[in-house]
């Protein structure tokens, strides 16, 4: 453990010590938890702000429970329907046809049509901000079939694409939200909640949609309440001041102890499809070899380090990426020991976004590196940056070493392969093997399950062979609510049914 996980487990305790003395003997939570009921508010702290604006795909985090999309992932990261019913393909894989539930209505009011969904489709397709992981450039067209079908024919196959497609992949929100540049003015969709008012950096307020499909949802308001600081998190649900923390990263390892003991508190656990990773600058000359990335991977004790830092909320990372994904999991990470490259006077700078070090233990961990690169005779530096410096430093390669977390959205292997791996991919810094290119593309299109498996599986093999990328673990999500309310669930995509919540007293 190092110095700074214990003088900010200390903190934290002290903290919630002196909230519980002062909150306990003025009877403040339970008071809290009255009112709330009461007024039939649901107050839920997450750790960064869930207003995701105009150039985004979805205006609101999938969260918020606002919009919807034509799939959704289950237990397993495989494709279950959501606004589209059924689909079927034909054409080799090559033309996909969905057919939509005819009961949706918009927050508007109005039903939802096919052509609603391929216009939204086609916001998708043709601006490339909406579409990060190019599940979009082999589309040719999007065609309304019927009253309830839209057909997406393809150039090449794409078994997965039901898969490739959800969540993210498929927002559908009222046309009339977004412009010709596909930004979106306002939020009109078809989820459980509809927006009310957004105080950016501050708190997004929803409001039950009555004509939901599935029933009005119960509370007469829902805040999602954005909270920086992990510890000022746990002081507000002690105190009553929220009524949960549900989000990715929300509660830290060292916290698990202290919310548990809390009264009236119940702390939760659910492995989501997040995975952190280590990332290598391969335009830097430490880490250009694959020598030199094995070296450092196998002079880390990545047990040690993942038991010590992220204890309960972590898993040993045994695969490339999330091990929910049942069907493309092997459990054989691993490589042999590389050769150290000569130390030099320059600095080794491992990178980190301040955004992330209140939400997992990052700093920590890359303390650990540091300190064994010193060890070894590496001047090595931590520095962290805000998202925007972060971002930039990222771009402009002043960095050796990053830290950060990827959820595999679409439960497919694609999406982790084509967004890092593959040559010039969004997050490829500097991995160049062509071999490895023409195997990720035959793996995408191939219509066998068996032969797709045994495809991504030799990727995965050289993937041990050249680590472009070091998985550290596997994220096991803690969150907590007060103990009012029932049905309180997260998802692996770390979503709560908010359609699902109940206080006790309405069961």
């Amino acid at each position: 453990m190092t110095a700074n996980t214990l003088i900010r487990k200390i903190l934290i305790s002290a903290a919630l010590v002196l909230s519980l003395g002062l909150y306990t003997w003025r009877g403040a939570p339970l008071k809290a938890d009255q009112d709330a009921r009461q007024r039939n508010l649901l107050v839920i702290g997450v750790g960064r702000d869930f207003y995701d604006g105009p150039d985004s795909r979805t205006y609101l985090h999938g969260s918020t429970n606002t919009w919807e999309a034509l799939t959704r992932l289950d237990e397993n990261l495989r494709a279950r329907p959501w606004l589209a019913e059924s689909w079927q393909s034909t054409d080799n894989d090559r033309t996909w046809v969905f057919h939509l539930r005819q009961d949706v209505r918009f927050h508007d009011g109005s039903l939802m049509t096919a052509s609603d969904v391929a216009v939204n489709l086609e916001r998708m397709r043709r601006h490339a901000r909406c579409d990060p992981s190019g599940i979009f450039r082999n589309v040719v067209s999007i065609e309304v079939r019927g009253e309830n079908d839209v057909a997406i024919r393809l150039k090449v196959p794409s078994p997965a694409f039901p898969n490739h497609i959800a969540y993210y992949s498929s927002p559908v929100l009222k046309p009339s939200c977004f412009d010709k540049d596909g930004r979106i003015s306002q939020l009109v969709a078809t989820g459980p909640y509809r927006l009310d008012r957004i105080q950016r950096g501050q708190t997004v307020e929803l409001s039950p949609f009555a004509d939901y499909r599935q029933g009005k949802p119960e509370f007469r308001k829902v805040v999602f309440k954005t909270i920086l600081d992990a510890q000022a998190r746990t002081m507000a649900l002690a105190t009553g001041e929220i009524d949960a923390i549900a989000d990715v990263g929300g509660i830290l390892p060292e916290q698990a102890a202290e919310i548990t003991a809390l009264s009236g508190v119940v702390l939760k656990q659910q492995e989501v499809a997040t995975t952190h990773y280590l990332f290598f600058n391969m335009r830097q000359s430490f880490f250009s070899q694959p020598e030199s990335r094995l070296w450092l991977a196998s002079a880390i004790d990545l047990n040690e380090l993942v038991q010590s830092l992220a204890g309960e909320s972590g898993r040993l990372a045994l695969d490339y990426y999330s091990p929910l994904a049942r069907d493309w999991v092997f459990g054989d990470l691993g490589f042999k020991a590389g050769k150290k490259p000569d130390p030099s006077d320059r600095k080794v700078i491992i990178l980190l976004n301040s955004g992330t070090i209140q939400r997992w233990p990052y700093l920590e961990m890359a303390q650990v590196i540091q300190e064994k690169l010193q060890a070894e005779g590496f001047n090595a530096g931590i520095v962290v940056q805000e998202t925007g410096g972060w971002q930039q430093a990222l771009k402009s390669g002043a960095w050796d070493l990053a830290m950060q977390p990827n959820t595999l959205m679409t439960g497919d292997p694609d999406f982790f392969f084509s967004y890092y791996i593959a040559s010039g991919a969004p997050g490829n810094f500097g991995y160049l093997n062509p071999e490895m290119d023409r195997s990720i593309q035959s793996a995408r299109i191939e219509g066998n399950f068996s032969r797709r498996q045994e495809l991504y599986h030799r990727i995965c093999d050289r993937m041990n062979q050249d680590l472009p990328v070091l998985p550290l673990y596997h994220d096991v999500c803690l969150y907590a609510h007060r103990d009012h309310l029932a049905h309180f669930e997260m998802d692996p995509n770390f979503r709560v049914r908010l359609d699902r919540v109940r206080t006790k007293e309405k069961e």
